[in-house]
């Protein structure tokens, strides 16, 4: 789909989510009902997570939800955060509306144009039948660009655990026998889960993605192993010093460096 029409449905939907919102709350002025505001705002902020998601992109969707939880971590009188909630909620979706206005690229789901993707897939071979395991969390899109590189661009074959036949084996052995196949691994660092504390709130990978990571450290060893890390996600500090591929919205920005880590690990071999 074109990037000006993708634009035209984001905004749009946007546009009509800023509508309700303040149908809601013109709603709880004329009648008082603040307890019927606060549960059509709920089913309002589910609507709008998912919006975003399939609209705009994942990331939009994420830092809304932080937002979210952000605002909830305030909570007091009802009325208050009302308003409080629909003012900030407004804001967010107002200046994403210019942001796409203005600078589309930085806010939907498209793959940036950049000379390194230009590479002639002649000039690669993969060294022998060669299989590199995904590690990966909710991150949908970049899963499958990750995967088609693989399999597209370097000839290799991806393992992605979800799309392996069970076989009638519990999730620990399915993985233990697939990830066995595997002579590299790549590991997606994503903002998954949003953790509250205290001082403020983050977002890191999923628990079984830094499991799954310092199962293949064991097996492997580092050199054979990429870390991909998405940024505005949180890195353990058992894993701060260790290099990582780090990338804004697309693994497309960052082609280059995974080649030469495969190239690196004699996955890959050049051809002269």
């Amino acid at each position: 789909m074109p990037v000006q029409e993708k634009v035209k449905i984001a905004r749009k939907a946007i546009h009509s989510q800023l509508q309700d919102l303040a149908r809601i709350m013109g709603e709880v002025r004329e009648n008082g009902n603040c307890e019927a505001g606060v549960e059509r705002l709920s089913r309002w902020k589910n609507r709008t997570g998912r919006l975003l998601r399939e609209t705009v992109h994942p990331d939009e969707a994420d830092r809304f939800q932080a937002k979210r939880a952000k605002i909830a971590l305030g909570m007091g009188n009802p009325a208050d955060d009302l308003v409080c909630e629909v003012k900030a909620f407004a804001a967010f979706l107002r200046a994403l509306d210019q942001e796409l206005a203005e600078h589309p690229g930085d806010v939907l789901d498209v793959p940036p144009q950049v000379e390194e993707m230009q590479v002639p897939a002649a000039r690669l071979l993969p060294s022998n039948s060669e299989s590199v395991f995904v590690v990966h969390g909710h991150d949908e899109s970049n899963l499958r660009r990750l995967e088609d590189l693989i399999r597209d661009k370097w000839k290799l074959n991806p393992i992605v655990l979800s799309s392996e036949p069970g076989k009638g084996r519990t999730i620990i052995e399915k993985f233990e026998d697939e990830a066995q196949r595997a002579s590299f691994a790549f590991v997606l660092l994503t903002p998954d889960d949003v953790i509250e504390t205290i001082s403020g709130t983050y977002a890191q990978a999923r628990p079984n993605v830094v499991f799954e990571l310092g199962w293949f450290f064991g097996k492997l060893g580092r050199t054979r192993v990429c870390i991909l890390s998405k940024e505005g996600t949180h890195i353990h500090s058992d894993l701060d010093g260790i290099l990582r591929v780090q990338f804004h919205r697309s693994v497309h920005e960052v082609v280059g460096e995974l080649e030469r880590e495969l190239l690196e690990a004699e996955v890959l071999k050049k051809v002269e």
